[in-house]
């Protein structure tokens, strides 16, 4: 996966735009069951587990909802991708060969292009619960967003996702990395990383659901998340007790073992092929 200080950065950049893609498609259903398990929207209250919501989705809305935020994720997330190899294949030669620090500077660092991917995203999943009269073509979603509450609406829980990339992706890089000396199949590696990233992690990522979902007339909009993820995380403790923050956690470690055993084995393979 790491690339050599001789390699050229078109490889990197190339395998990681191979790799987003790939992963989108792979992952996306289960995505949208993680997402609408981890919001707090009235629609999915007293809804159980992943089964219940996914009888749930499918009945009351088809099992199209479940592909909702597909294209705008599919056309960005290469984009998303690519930045993150190529920051991280950066960062090591910055970081003296550290998976760890490179990971977690290069997950920081991407968040700036991640944000608002995964805030339009996140709200084209949740938004067929609201009614028909509530589904906006993803175009027209963010011109709404934009003309009501100004561009730095798409930076809604960025701080959460800050923390969040930061340890997660010190993780995965770590334990990647790790894996791959001990010559385990790559599909197996790449699952188990991607475990460890939401391992560490599913709290955060919990709080940050609730504040890119949250509709925005109940809190105030801005930058690093108009509902703090501070807040947010405690609301869910009071109201759910401590294993709230874990809520959806059986799906999304499905959702990124499949995902992430994709996404890097396409990773690592077009990386060998492209060097």
């Amino acid at each position: 996966m790491v690339a050599s200080t001789g390699t050229s950065s078109f490889a990197p950049a190339a395998a990681g735009a191979a790799s987003g893609a790939c992963q989108v498609l792979a992952e996306h259903p289960l995505d949208s069951l993680k997402i609408r398990l981890q919001s707090r929207l009235v629609a999915f209250e007293g809804v159980g587990g992943p089964l219940a919501m996914l009888r749930h989705t499918v009945r009351g809305e088809g099992a199209a909802a479940l592909l909702q935020g597909l294209a705008p994720r599919l056309l960005t997330y290469s984009a998303v991708k690519l930045s993150l190899f190529s920051l991280y294949e950066r960062s090591l030669v910055l970081c003296n060969g550290s998976p760890a620090a490179a990971g977690a500077l290069a997950g920081a660092a991407n968040t700036v292009l991640s944000c608002p991917q995964d805030i339009l995203k996140s709200r084209l999943q949740v938004v067929r619960a609201l009614g028909p009269a509530a589904c906006p073509s993803p175009i027209t979603l963010a011109r709404q967003l934009v003309r009501h509450h100004g561009p730095l609406v798409f930076y809604r829980g960025w701080s959460a996702l800050v923390v969040r990339d930061t340890l997660g992706y010190a993780a995965l890089f770590s334990i990647f990395e790790a894996s791959r000396q001990r010559q385990l199949p790559t599909w197996l590696t790449g699952g188990f990383a991607g475990v460890c990233f939401y391992v560490s992690t599913l709290p955060i990522d919990r709080a940050k659901t609730i504040v890119m979902t949250q509709p925005i007339e109940t809190t105030a909009a801005g930058a690093g998340g108009g509902w703090p993820a501070w807040r947010a995380a405690v609301d869910v403790v009071r109201s759910e007790g401590w294993r709230g923050l874990y809520r959806g956690c059986s799906v999304t470690l499905l959702r990124t073992f499949v995902g992430q055993s994709v996404g890097l084995s396409v990773y690592a393979a077009a990386l060998r092929t492209l060097s």
